[in-house]
Formats: C-alpha cells, sequence, structure tokens
C-alpha cells in the first residue's frame, strides 16, 4: 500500500514565535494550498505567508520522510491551511504519536475536524494535542464542528476586529485561551503622540505602537482573562 503523501513547502526547527506556546521549540511543517482567497477571508491583505497558497507549491512527501526531519518532540502543523490536505494530515498525525511526538494544528478553522473528534476524545484519545483557530474577517466563521475543541483562538487585529466580535467568538468557545494579537509592521516605526483609552504605555515618552498593537492592548486591558499575542520570533529575527 502507498504511503499517504502532502504538499510540503517547507520543514524548520524553531521557537513557537507566538500564542499560548510562545517560546517553546517545535518543528514547523508548513503544507501547501489556502482557501482565503476563494473563500474572500480578509487576510489575504496581510498573510505573510502568501508562497504557501498555490496547493501545487512545495514538494510532494510521504509521512515517512516528513516525520524523519521532526527532531523535536512537538510538531506544529500550518499553512496556508493545513486541513485542505486532511486525507494526509490524519496518517501523519497518528504515525507522530505513535513516535511520541505531540503535534500543534493552525487553522482558520474554516474546515472541520477532519475526522470525528469528539468521538475520537471519548474513547480517551485526542487528534490534535493543540489546535489553534485562527478566524478571519469579514464574517470570522469557524465550522461548528469545531465547538468543544479548540484549546486557543487566536484573533488577529485589523480594522475589522472589534470588540463585540472577539467577545462573541470567545462566548462561542468557552474553552479557548484568547490570544489577541496585533498585525505585524517592520519596525523601526515613528512615534506616536497621545495615548489612547486604556493604554498602558509609559506616559513620559512617546509610544511606538502602531494603531493595532495600541487596539490589542486595549481589548486585552478590557477582558483581563485574554492575553496579548506578539509575534516574537520576528523580532528576533527567527523563521
Amino acid at each position: 500500500m502507498r504511503m499517504p503523501t502532502l504538499r510540503v513547502i517547507e520543514i524548520f526547527d524553531s521557537l513557537q514565535g507566538e500564542g499560548y506556546w510562545t517560546g517553546v521549540p517545535m518543528t514547523f511543517v508548513r503544507l501547501a494550498g489556502c482557501n482565503a482567497a476563494e473563500t474572500g477571508l480578509g487576510c489575504a491583505r496581510w498573510c505573510d505567508t502568501p508562497g504557501s497558497w498555490s496547493a501545487g507549491a512545495g514538494e510532494e512527501l510521504d509521512v515517512s520522510e516528513i516525520l524523519g526531519q521532526v527532531r523535536l518532540p512537538r510538531l506544529c502543523l500550518t499553512g496556508g491551511e493545513p486541513l485542505l490536505q486532511s486525507a494526509g494530515v490524519v496518517p501523519l498525525i497518528a504515525q507522530a504519536h505513535g513516535r511520541g511526538i505531540k503535534v500543534h494544528l493552525e487553522t482558520n478553522g474554516t474546515l472541520p475536524p477532519p475526522v470525528d473528534a469528539a468521538l475520537l476524545e471519548s474513547t480517551g484519545e485526542v487528534l490534535f494535542d493543540w489546535a489553534v483557530i485562527s478566524p478571519k474577517p469579514p464574517d470570522y466563521f469557524v465550522a461548528p464542528e469545531w465547538e468543544g475543541l479548540v484549546d486557543e483562538l487566536k484573533l488577529v487585529v485589523d480594522e475589522g476586529l472589534g470588540a463585540a466580535t472577539a467577545e462573541r467568538l470567545a462566548a462561542r468557545h468557552p474553552e479557548a485561551i484568547i490570544s489577541i494579537q496585533p498585525l505585524w509592521e517592520d519596525p523601526p516605526r515613528p512615534p506616536v503622540s497621545g495615548r489612547s483609552p486604556g493604554d498602558a504605555t509609559t506616559p513620559d515618552r512617546p509610544s511606538r505602537l502602531s494603531p493595532s498593537e495600541h487596539q490589542a492592548i486595549a481589548l486585552v486591558m478590557e477582558h483581563p482573562g485574554w492575553r496579548l499575542s506578539v509575534q516574537t520570533h520576528k523580532y528576533l529575527g527567527l523563521r
């Protein structure tokens, strides 16, 4: 029987740069293909990995070839939208778990889990060891099959994300950690005068925060159960 394959953009080791697991070493497996453009997701304007959009990009690797390059205890499946290749993702997870490797998923949430994850977890097993859903504008849609299965909601602050939208998503997924993440802007930035409501910056010097960063901080300060996520790997020059 032919081993399942996936289209892979890149495999690399780094520190997780954002969200709950910031600073933890992982092997990142970036899969090819994304549904953002065809579904009208607003993130296409600021996506930082457009090279992963094409379903034919990268190279075709079988599951054993992929896992042969995983040298760390945690594997992060990212993209693009990795669940577009769910037929290969499921056996990859199964074999990774067989080797004692924890599997993290980063998805936009528009596609359901590749198997009945709720039924699987009722037997004491897990599909993903950590599932990060990052719903995107304009509708911030999350497939209903994810309810009760989301470990972390990562909400990127652009002009479409308001407090009401973030609160609606948080209420829909009460089991999830809420990470509020500003858009990345390449520093350095000129100082900005003035302070916004909820501003936690030092008052005696000009702020170098972007409008997205100001808004993200204000959202977290107004919702103390949430947390700020910044892309630390970009500040450090890591992948």
